[in-house]
């Protein structure tokens, strides 16, 4: 009796023990990579959104984990401030540049199939002679385009769906400036050629393609893909009715648009959306059919020079958090961000949506919450960085829009002594030697250092542009105040000067000051359209412009008896006048303002 009373209360015990190991297991297992419990991480948001609350809008947040199970999920503001409507389960988000995952799960599905081959030149799926920028002779592949390694300088979004893919990937190429693989430059662009490729191997559209292999095998039946939205009523409706903000929170509109390259940016929906999409990406469900397809797809496609880091997995882009890793991707439209971070090692994900355009308090700041404190560069390579200036690799390096780089409002130029106070937003980066360049690899966007001659030469330019302008307001300015003195106290003009040179001088002025108000108009253009095609005619204007600069310029060598027997000052006005049509010239030159057909 007694052995037997022992033996139960031993194994009583000894499965209490069991138990409370397990549930200390358990307990200690449910934990974020912050190291927040999972039942904390609803009020830090909570307390978080409430702290930043006056430079916010709306805001729908939701943490999941690999199981499935919604570890926190909340709306939070407005999708119309003015009108108190208050953000729910039925607002609906633009993804902005997260939509470019759509892109790569294609992609992946078609590899996954044989129909692609990532490393194989994207000749081979796309007409004969299609791509007609092409500067280098090595092939480009898709994984160059995955990696945005293709080479090309940034492009316009054109605004509108009165256009194929096709139309727009080939009327409207930007110039390659880098070697496939040399360099990170993100490129809308290339991957709306990888979503034409799509269209052209699976003979679908792209958007027929993503709503039958990934919008309805995951149930999202409130996503539209379409520039205008029209593959789904609901959410083109629901989008009229709400309005977007900046990244402090102030009104900015409805900015309703349309995106030409619609694979690169456009899909619009539900939180709830979004939320399946990256629970079937975590899970690893239904959008593949082979593991080796979800591994291939999660393995690092490019690496941080130097370290075995990645900085890109076939399209997604790695974030570095001190204890963990997430790949993902966030995008950014006119009014709204947006931010799907997976981290497969934890087993933990995170959608984030706000209506303001360029938003990182919620969108890229509070994700620390969740993964912990993002990882910095380390001390050695910070010690060895080589300061100086740099140019951002994603901007106009050829061509009309070139100027673009030197406008301050866009400057890419910087002069950069840590990265991590400057250009460095993920975090983490590394910086050194690579093709013969040295350079600061991050996501998104290399920073090229450029040489000290370069940047003066650039500078150079744009300030004696700049003197020429002033030198020719001033002229303007003396000649009015002069022609007033004389009115006013009735002094005769000595020594009048022929009008065939007041013509020539005053002419020669205006062609000048023509180019500044031409450009700043054309790049406006560009800007409301967000396409080229409106502004070429005025780019035609700075050839016409730069032919007659030269005759002018030209004209008191040519024609010297019109410019004899001159007083002292008409003979500096001459020369001024003069040199500043050759400074002009030498502009328009320099920055290829007059390649219209590159446009």
């Amino acid at each position: 009796m007694k052995q037997s009373f022992l033996k139960a209360s031993l194994a009583l015990v000894t499965c209490g023990l069991l138990a409370f190991g397990a549930g200390h297991a358990r307990a200690d297992e449910q934990k974020l990579p912050s190291g927040l419990a999972y039942d904390q991480i609803g009020q830090k948001i909570e307390d978080y959104y409430h702290k930043n609350e006056k430079t916010s809008a709306g805001l729908a947040a939701a943490v999941i984990d690999k199981d499935g199970k919604t570890l926190y999920q909340q709306n939070f503001g407005y999708m119309d401030k003015e009108k108190k409507l208050a953000v729910d389960d039925d607002s609906v988000f633009e993804w902005g540049s997260t939509t470019k995952t759509t892109v790569w799960v294609s992609v992946m599905q078609l590899w996954e199939e044989g129909k692609i081959d990532l490393k194989a030149d994207i000749r081979t799926y796309l007409p004969k002679n299609f791509l007609k920028n092409l500067k280098y002779s090595k092939p480009l592949t898709m994984l160059d385009l995955m990696n945005h390694q293709e080479g090309f300088d940034e492009t316009t979004l054109y605004l509108g769906h009165d256009k194929s893919l096709e139309e727009l990937l080939k009327k409207d190429q930007p110039p390659q400036t880098y070697q496939p693989g040399q360099v990170t430059a993100y490129s809308n662009y290339g991957t709306a050629l990888a979503a034409y490729i799509v269209e052209r191997v699976s003979g679908q559209s792209y958007a027929d393609y993503v709503h039958e292999h990934i919008f309805q095998p995951l149930g999202m039946k409130n996503t539209a893909l379409k520039p205008d939205l029209s593959d789904n009523a609901f959410v083109q409706e629901k989008r009229k009715s709400e309005k977007t903000y900046d990244s402090k929170g102030q009104l900015m509109g409805s900015s309703f648009f349309e995106v030409g390259l619609y694979p690169a940016g456009r899909a619009v929906g539900k939180m709830s959306d979004l939320k399946l999409y990256a629970q079937a990406l975590l899970e690893k469900k239904l959008l593949f059919k082979k593991a080796e397809t979800w591994e291939t797809f999660y393995s690092a496609s490019y690496k941080y020079p130097e370290a075995d880091i990645p900085i890109n997995a076939h399209g997604l882009w790695s974030t570095e958090y001190e204890n963990t890793r997430t790949l993902g991707h966030g995008g950014n439209t006119t009014g709204f961000t947006t931010s799907l971070l997976l981290d497969l090692k934890s087993g933990i994900a995170s959608v984030i949506m706000v209506n303001q355009g360029h938003e990182t308090t919620f969108t890229s700041d509070m994700t620390e919450l969740i993964y912990g404190k993002k990882k910095s560069a380390s001390k050695e390579a910070v010690k060895n960085f080589q300061a100086g200036f740099y140019r951002i690799t994603r901007t106009f390096n050829q061509g009309p829009l070139s100027l673009m780089k030197m406008v301050p409002m866009t400057s890419h130029t910087l002069y950069i002594t840590d990265p991590s106070h400057s250009v460095a937003h993920q975090g983490f980066w590394t910086a050194g030697e690579k093709d013969g360049r040295y350079v600061i690899s991050l996501p998104i966007s290399d920073y090229v250092k450029m040489s000290t001659f370069d940047v003066i030469k650039d500078y150079a330019f744009v300030i004696f542009a700049g003197l020429a302008l002033a030198y020719v307001l001033l002229a303007y300015l003396g000649a009015i105040l002069i022609k007033c003195y004389r009115l006013i106290f009735r002094k005769q003009e000595q020594n009048p000067a022929p009008l065939a040179w007041k013509l020539w001088h005053y002419l020669t002025g205006a062609l000048i000051l023509l180019l500044p108000v031409n450009f700043m108009t054309a790049i406006s253009t560009i800007q409301a359209t967000a396409s080229t095609a409106s502004s070429r005619w005025q780019f035609m204007i700075f050839a016409l412009v730069g032919l007659a600069l030269i005759a002018s310029g030209l004209l008191p060598f040519v024609w010297p008896s019109l410019f004899k027997q001159a007083s002292k000052a008409r003979n500096f006005l001459t020369i001024a006048t003069s040199s500043a049509a050759f400074i002009m010239l030498a502009n328009i030159l320099y920055w290829s303002l007059y390649q219209w057909w590159l446009l």
